[in-house]
């Protein structure tokens, strides 16, 4: 049995969910903020937690950063891109969505 490792959000992950999705629902039905937060992220944590290695795919000529891709409830298609940290923990650092539906 596998140890489940933790996982922690760096503040470039908030930055860079900012930068992609509004504050609020769009009338269009764009996910906020706060939708992405609570409905595509725990089953991914969950999932990086659980299968790191196995869940993510090695980012070409950056050793030390690997990328997940899922499918999301929300948006179309979503990169979550992540680091080991010195703990052994998992930092998600940057994220790339495809919030067209």
């Amino acid at each position: 049995m596998s140890q489940r490792r933790q996982v922690r959000v760096a503040p470039s992950f908030f930055d860079r969910l900012d930068e992609l999705l509004p504050e609020e629902r769009s009338g269009t039905g764009v996910a906020s903020t706060a939708d992405f937060l609570l409905h595509e992220i725990p089953p991914l944590i969950d999932l990086l937690a659980e299968d790191y290695q196995g869940a993510t795919l090695e980012v070409p000529g950056v050793p030390s950063v690997r990328v997940l891709i899922a499918t999301g409830v929300l948006v179309a298609h979503l990169a979550l891109y992540v680091v080991l940290a010195d703990d052994a923990a998992v930092e998600i650092i940057y994220l790339e969505i495809d919030a067209e539906r």
